[in-house]
């Protein structure tokens, strides 16, 4: 159902006599962004995600509830973040309102039970779907428009029976869980060996390569989501050690989802490995060389130099007027860069025998398994994934184990060789040791403390002049 504008100001003066706060012409964002909602359609300062930058209200016939999903994600945008107004509308849409489009009848009377009817359709649809966590944004709506505006078709009744509902958390792990060979960690010995190879192989200096080869080496090194990579500038990678010929690199990476209003607000200094660096470097020079400049209104947008820098421009910044993020990538961006790699250089996994499916969440899962079965604590592995607890790290714990199992059956082979080093005659004296009767050859131990006393740890066997760093490199 579409409204006149004589139409929308009878609703406008309704809703004054309620005391409701009007639609504004704009809004702040809680990151300090200017939003027009002068229109149906709002261009949200949502740089990482182009596609959902967009919330088109025109969508919503139902001028009742249009007006209060408008409401409610003002509420979002300015309260929470421009991250969950967005997902919020494109959930409420999603999950109900499209239905509602469908099948509510015209006449505005009946619209609480035609929504009732229709929210009943979608929590069972998603419950024989496996997928209630979906409806947890609808239902959050369905309660404040409850709370706020029940004179326009919501239900306080309904709304009690809502709020009893438990409503299960989106299974983030179950990829990990279950192994999926398209979604889970890639496996240490087979797949990651050949994307690892690939990267080493890689000699192209194209712009776009030289981005892929970066996109792939940082998420190789870390494990962050590609909005981490999107936030990522020139100024971020520091030589510690620029007047030494062994360069010490740390990468300054800025934080997401960590309820920070700028996501360059605060960073992790992560060390990262010459090598990986040299990637980074290449692509920092051949954005310098392509002096991208982007206009606005006939003025320049200054250029902050992000490591991922678009040439094309951010459309959803751009739209929305956040020129600070402008030249940014969106995360969908770097995932396409991470599938362009590995399609342009054909790796095929010896698993699946396709075209080995690989994105930045898999190479996540890929160090996090790796870590935990090298039996990283669940406190360091949370610090390295920049997680605020060890609830989300546990699942890489659940698979360690397996992880274990596995990697004991394919190196036993290799260790073979290595065993005969352990293996000799056991001695309980000094006396029947080699070299015992040499005060020379004994090794003492003392400890940091002043009160730790020497301690005599062994004899060595050797009969040579000994370079190493006993006691620490001896085998005794």
């Amino acid at each position: 159902m579409r409204f006149s504008k004589f139409e929308m100001m009878q609703y406008d003066l309704f809703a004054n006599e309620k005391g409701w706060r009007e639609i504004p012409d704009f809004i702040i964002s809680r990151e300090g962004k200017k939003v027009n909602t002068t229109s149906d359609l709002w261009n949200l300062p949502y740089s990482i995600d182009v596609n959902n930058s967009k919330l088109d209200f025109s969508k919503v016939s139902n001028h009742n509830l249009k007006w209060v999903l408008k409401s409610f994600v003002i509420e979002k945008i300015e309260k929470v973040s421009t991250h969950a107004g967005a997902h919020h509308f494109h959930d409420v849409w999603r999950e109900v309102l499209r239905y509602y489009e469908v099948n509510s009848s015209p006449d505005l009377n009946d619209s609480e039970s035609n929504l009732i009817s229709i929210f009943e359709h979608s929590i069972n649809t998603a419950r024989d779907k496996q997928r209630l966590y979906a409806m947890y944004r609808p239902i959050q709506w369905y309660l404040y428009g409850a709370e706020h505006y029940p004179e326009l078709g919501f239900s306080t009744v309904y709304a009690q029976v809502l709020e009893t509902m438990s409503i299960p958390g989106n299974p983030k792990g179950e990829a990990v869980r279950m192994e999926d060979p398209d979604a889970g960690p890639l496996n240490h010995s087979l797949e990651l060996p050949l994307l690892i190879q690939a990267l080493k192989n890689d000699q192209s200096n194209e712009f776009v390569h030289l981005q892929e080869k970066a996109a792939i080496a940082l998420s190789i090194a870390y494990g962050r989501n590609p909005a981490n990579l999107t936030y990522l500038r020139h100024s971020d990678l520091v030589n510690l050690t620029p007047d030494s010929d062994a360069s010490v690199y740390v990468l300054r990476i800025p934080r997401i989802k960590k309820r920070l209003v700028n996501p360059r607000d605060d960073y992790i200094e992560e060390y990262l490995d010459a090598t990986f660096a040299e990637y980074i470097h290449g692509l920092i020079n051949a954005n310098n060389a392509k002096k991208a400049v982007l206009y606005h209104d006939g003025k320049k947008i200054p250029n902050p130099q992000p490591i991922f820098l678009n040439l094309e421009g951010n459309k959803a910044a751009l739209l929305s007027g956040d020129y600070e993020n402008a030249y940014n990538f969106s995360s969908a961006m770097i995932t396409s860069l991470i599938k362009g790699f590995v399609k342009r250089h054909n790796i095929i996994s010896p698993l699946t025998k396709e075209l080995m499916h690989v994105s930045a969440r898999r190479l996540r899962y890929t160090l996090a398994t790796g870590l935990a079965a090298e039996g990283i604590s669940k406190a360091a592995l949370a610090k390295i994934l920049d997680h605020t607890d060890t609830q989300h790290v546990q699942v890489y714990f659940e698979l360690a184990s397996k992880i274990v199992i596995q990697l004991d059956k394919a190196i036993a082979k290799g260790f073979a060789q290595y065993l005969s080093f352990f293996s000799g005659k056991i001695i309980e004296s000094t006396e029947e040791a080699i070299n015992g009767d040499n005060p020379e050859k004994h090794l003492v131990f003392k400890g940091d403390n002043v009160e730790d006393e020497m301690e005599d740890i062994g004899v060595c066997g050797e009969s040579s002049i000994c370079h190493l760093d006993p006691p620490f490199s001896c085998y005794l």
